[in-house]
């Protein structure tokens, strides 16, 4: 299926925009700190990234701000959402998104709990006074993230899921199933970057995946893919793909289990 034909994005233009943006943020008196994140700072934005930022309110200026109408007043918005995961996200022409959090000051250490992945302070920081964001973007550079030790919690929840989705499956709820098969391609795309050993986009493990996986590896994740009508053989392929993955990362899991789940897509 072709995609629809959109205009073509210029990465020049986006990183004119974040010039833009970066200008009127330090301006903002009512704004005391900032700090941009996603693949603009990390040095990996091509013509199709988005800008995002954080944004924390100076108390002396109250703690009410209309993130919308504050992106209205420089920006061509379309459109205004705030996300499902609580995102202020305003979409401009050409589908350019632009996310802007506004928090009280006293979160600004929750940065040090952000993922810990391709962080980079100096294309971070936006502004910062008082040196405070620097400190704490320092700490969070200097956590790592741990594939290896969630592997085991990975591959419990996945077994979950894949029983979840096979019994929705076995009851002809097929498009709920088709919806659970989502959770379980998510496992099987962590567990197979862990195998592969290609986990620097741990946090999303589907990005950037048909460049930094193998092809066997797609290949096997286009297996457990499917239409509503190729669900029992999406399903079979990730139970077999499951188990391979575990044993080859030497996780744990029940033999007995293991042979329910075979079963299940023989019965499928």
């Amino acid at each position: 299926m072709t995609a629809p034909h959109l205009s073509s994005p210029d990465l020049t233009e986006l990183l004119a925009l974040d010039d833009r943006l970066r200008s009127a943020l330090v301006r903002e008196a009512r704004f005391s700190h900032v700090v941009a994140y996603g693949s603009v700072p990390q040095g990996t934005a091509d013509a199709f990234s988005d800008l995002e930022y954080w944004a924390f309110l100076d108390p002396a200026h109250g703690a009410a701000f209309d993130v919308r109408a504050w992106l209205s007043a420089r920006l061509d918005v379309q459109h205004f959402v705030v996300n499902e995961f609580g995102t202020p996200t305003a979409l401009l022409p050409g589908l350019r998104r632009v996310e802007l959090h506004v928090a009280a000051q006293e979160r600004l250490p929750e940065v040090e709990d952000w993922t810990p992945q391709h962080v980079r302070p100096d294309r971070m920081l936006v502004k910062d006074p008082d040196g405070r964001l620097a400190q704490h973007l320092a700490v969070l550079a200097a956590r790592r993230t741990d594939p290896a030790g969630e592997a085991q919690g990975l591959l419990d929840r996945l077994l979950n899921w894949l029983a979840f989705g096979l019994n929705v499956l076995a009851r002809g709820e097929r498009i709920r199933a088709h919806e659970l098969l989502g959770w379980v391609q998510g496992g099987l795309l962590r567990l197979a970057r862990l195998h592969a050993g290609r986990t620097a986009h741990w946090a999303n493990a589907s990005h950037r995946a048909e460049q930094e996986l193998d092809a066997m590896t797609l290949d096997r994740y286009s297996g457990v893919t499917a239409s509503l009508e190729g669900l029992e053989v999406a399903y079979t392929n990730a139970v077999a793909w499951t188990l391979d993955l575990a044993a080859a990362l030497s996780l744990q899991w029940s033999a007995a289990l293991a042979a329910g789940l075979r079963a299940a897509t023989m019965e499928a």
